[in-house]
């Protein structure tokens, strides 16, 4: 009773392997769900459209509202020295004029001795003293700015970034395609080595079989111990690439586990199989640029190139903008006394460039560099997309006729296989040929399922060179 709890509860806290059924459709669908890439994309989307909405609020007005407080716990003292002021007189015309000391015998002004003119009488102004507090100095207020004609900066400024918000999406398709051929890759890597196990137990089991019947027929003395041995040999061979494909399958099932994003270690069961033939449509569509994001993404590099063309060239266009404010301080205490003021203000402001020594020039020329370089970039891309769809489309061709002769290979491997069979069974071939043609019939199956996987591959990479990996 004891030993039967113990197995019970072993059996309960041993980790339990997830069991998952995929097929293609499935797999991308949580290939794309669980993608790192596809996240950040998504969130470079995000970005560019809050970038967007950021520059689209450059066309409004700005409120904002200031606020000041100052605290200066000593005062302020200071003196204007006071003095004796010459007066002025009304003259014949009711103006006033300096009050002159005319020497009675000459008619002529007194000079003093500074040589200046000595005025008939002098008015006393004292000292005044003065004392400026700061304890509790405040102010707050609110002010409207609104951009007139800004040089076409906040127009370009804004284009671009709904260029790059554009190009954001376009950048998502991109990515969604490459997670896709990811994923693709992964599943049908997965289903190869799955038939490649399959292929290596049955080669397994033919040799074993060769075998048994070799030792069979060594201990009644009708073979001998060499065809025993050279048996033996191959079955071990047989063994090993049967442990290497069963490592592959282990292997390529935790990649393909991780592109989809669950344990490493779960099992997985696929519902599709390596069909031979090429899937109907894929060659059916035209094989313009158009629907690739990558090319679709040059065009807007261009684009975008452009307008920071103008966004340079507007740095050095005359800028008008206005603004409107309304505050109100106090605090400023000046001989004890305090008066507080409220006021309004407009203001408008031009700044008109009007000569750089060439600056403004140089940096549009150097932009229209930038953006016939972009231009060239995208007619060499393009002519290199179209060799890559090209490519793709002859491998795809390449592809299904090596199919067509793998399986040809096959079916004369098995013809060629029962032939020697029978013809080693009644003694007409040695076991060397029989072994040999075995192998040739396990080669022949290999080759076959590499041809598969590859011709499903192929269609895919085709798929993405055209644009409609979605």
């Amino acid at each position: 009773m004891k030993g039967l709890l113990t197995i019970l509860l072993v059996l309960g806290i041993s980790p339990v392997k997830a069991q998952v059924s995929l097929n293609l459709e499935k797999c991308r669908e949580m290939a794309l769900e669980s993608s790192k890439k596809m996240s950040i994309a998504t969130k470079q989307g995000e970005k560019a459209e809050f970038e967007r909405k950021a520059y689209r609020a450059n066309f409004l007005p700005k409120l904002s509202a200031t606020g000041l407080y100052a605290y200066m716990q000593k005062k302020s003292s200071f003196t204007i020295d006071g003095g004796y002021l010459p007066t002025f007189v009304p003259d014949a015309n009711g103006e006033l004029v300096y009050n002159l000391y005319i020497d009675p015998a000459t008619k002529l002004p007194v000079m003093g001795k500074d040589g200046r003119p000595l005025s008939a009488q002098y008015a006393f102004m004292p000292d005044i003293e003065l004392e400026l507090g700061l304890r509790g100095v405040y102010s707050a207020g609110a002010m409207l700015e609104q951009p007139i004609y800004m040089g076409g900066k906040i127009r370009s400024a804004y284009r671009m970034a709904t260029i790059g918000k554009e190009m954001s999406e376009l950048n998502k398709q991109y990515t969604r395609a490459e997670v896709i051929t990811e994923a693709d890759e992964a599943y049908w890597q997965y289903l190869r080595v799955v038939e490649l196990v399959t292929s290596a137990q049955k080669y397994k089991a033919v040799v074993n079989e060769l075998v048994r019947n070799l030792t069979d027929a060594y201990e009644t003395g009708m073979a001998s111990r060499n065809d025993l041995l050279k048996a033996q040999v191959k079955l071990n061979e047989a063994e090993l690439m049967l442990q290497k494909a069963e490592n592959g399958k282990a292997l390529a099932g935790m990649n393909l586990c991780r592109v989809i994003g669950i344990d490493l270690y779960s099992t997985i069961q696929v519902s599709d199989s390596l069909y031979d033939e090429v899937t109907p449509g894929v060659l059916n569509a035209g094989e313009g640029l158009q629907q690739r994001p990558e090319y679709n993404l040059l065009e807007k590099d261009v684009e975008l190139k452009e307008k920071q063309v103008a966004l340079t060239r507007s740095d050095f266009l005359p800028e008008v903008g206005v603004s409107a404010s309304y505050g109100f301080s106090g605090g400023i205490s000046l001989n004890g006394q305090t008066e507080d003021v409220a006021s309004f203000t407009a203001m408008a402001s031009v700044k008109i460039p009007i000569y750089h020594w060439g600056e403004g020039r140089g940096k549009i020329k150097a932009m229209k560099a930038e953006q016939e370089m972009s231009r060239l970039k995208k007619e060499e891309m393009s002519q290199m997309m179209l060799l890559e769809i090209a490519r793709a489309r002859y491998n795809i061709e390449d592809c299904h006729t090596r199919v067509i002769l793998t399986r040809k290979s096959l079916s004369q491997a098995e013809e060629n296989l029962g032939v020697s069979k029978n013809q080693y069974e009644v003694g007409m071939e040695t076991i060397t040929n029989y072994m040999e043609a075995q192998a040739q019939w396990q080669k022949a199956w290999s080759d076959w399922i590499d041809a598969k996987a590859e011709l499903r591959l192929s269609e895919t990479r085709y798929l993405k060179a055209t644009g409609r990996l979605n």
